[in-house]
């Protein structure tokens, strides 16, 4: 547990808003330490493989990408008006604390208007995105200097240690993925395997898809697994609509994942006694699974989801245990195919 602590403190920490941030590096350089070669990609995305015995290959997926903003445009105060990049929920930017990557690193605190100077139909609304700004408390020659239309806004890079195995922090969906992706490599590097393994830490997953399917159709792959977050639980919610942390990671079930390879899973949870929880989906999935399936002359691909509270929010909370359990049995899976 104290590795993936520490492997997710570092991933959360990092920032991955489109090509922009250095979470490339980070994934790049905790492969390596591995042993295990890493490949930045003119996409965006990261990619390693690890040979089996035979010729039949899997793709296991898993987003770098997260929300954020960029700048649209600076007053004659120096105050930064931003535009969303993924889908930012208005509601809780104000007063949050934020980093832009300028010339140099600026923190700040998304401003609105206080209560006070709002008319009465105001105050029942929320406020949108445009009315909203940076305040950096600099100079507007400094910011104007250090800040230009285009760059980058992400969260502040704070991680909370919870009880119970519990961790908050920004770009839990998907870091949380993609430390549980290179955890099932850490454990596959030097165990017997029939399937070539082929990882992609995909870039883009939350606006455009681009790096799950630039991979998918690039690489020979027959079967793919896309690790992401799900939605955790949450008062007032249906049962089938949310996951208990703490309980397992989730297979998910459904019309587009071939019921061979969800109950593989299964099998394989049951076996290694892996705590699990099932999810179904009716339709599309919202994750890489969409891109991966239906690409070329279609993959088959299933989907291990890890239960996360309050997603696309700063304050993103997962479990340490989900994410080994989901690790372990991924690595399980892929030794039984």
């Amino acid at each position: 547990m104290e590795y993936l602590d520490r492997l997710l403190e570092k991933l959360t920490r990092g920032i991955g808003v489109g090509y922009d941030g250095n979470i490339r590096q980070i994934i790049s350089d905790e492969l390596s330490a591995l042993n295990i070669k890493a490949e930045i990609n003119p996409d965006g995305s990261v990619t390693a493989s690890i040979k089996g015995r035979e010729k039949s290959s899997i793709l296991i997926a898993c987003h770098l990408d997260e929300i954020g903003y960029i700048v649209s445009s600076i007053d004659e105060d120096g105050r930064i008006y931003f535009s969303e990049i993924g889908g930012v929920d208005v509601r809780i930017l104000p007063g949050q604390e934020v980093l832009i990557s300028g010339k140099t690193e600026i923190s700040g605190y998304i401003g609105v208007r206080p209560p006070h100077l709002l008319s009465r139909a105001e105050r029942k609304k929320v406020q949108p995105l445009h009315k909203l700004f940076v305040d950096t408390g600099l100079s507007a020659k400094y910011v104007k200097e250090n800040v230009k239309i285009g760059d980058i806004i992400s969260f502040a890079d704070n991680y909370y240690k919870f009880n119970n195995n519990l961790r908050s922090a920004k770009s839990l969906d998907n870091r949380a993925g993609v430390a549980c992706g290179i955890l099932v490599l850490k454990e596959l590097i030097n165990s017997t395997h029939q399937v070539n393994i082929y990882f992609v830490a995909t870039n883009q997953e939350e606006f455009s898809g681009l790096g799950a399917e630039v991979h998918s159709y690039r690489l020979p792959v027959d079967y793919g697994l896309v690790i992401d977050v799900t939605f955790g639980e949450y008062p007032g919610q249906k049962e089938s609509e949310i996951f208990s942390l703490n309980k397992g990671p989730t297979i998910a079930k459904g019309a587009t994942i071939p019921a061979k390879l969800s109950n593989l899973l299964i099998d394989s949870a049951k076996e290694l006694e892996i705590p699990y929880q099932v999810e179904p989906i009716s339709g599309f999935t919202g994750t890489d699974a969409d891109a991966i399936a239906f690409n070329r002359e279609g993959i088959p691909t299933c989907i291990v989801g890890i239960p996360l509270r309050y997603m696309h929010s700063p304050v993103e909370v997962v479990s340490l245990k989900d994410i080994e359990r989901a690790a372990r049995l991924i690595a399980g899976f892929i030794k039984k195919l």
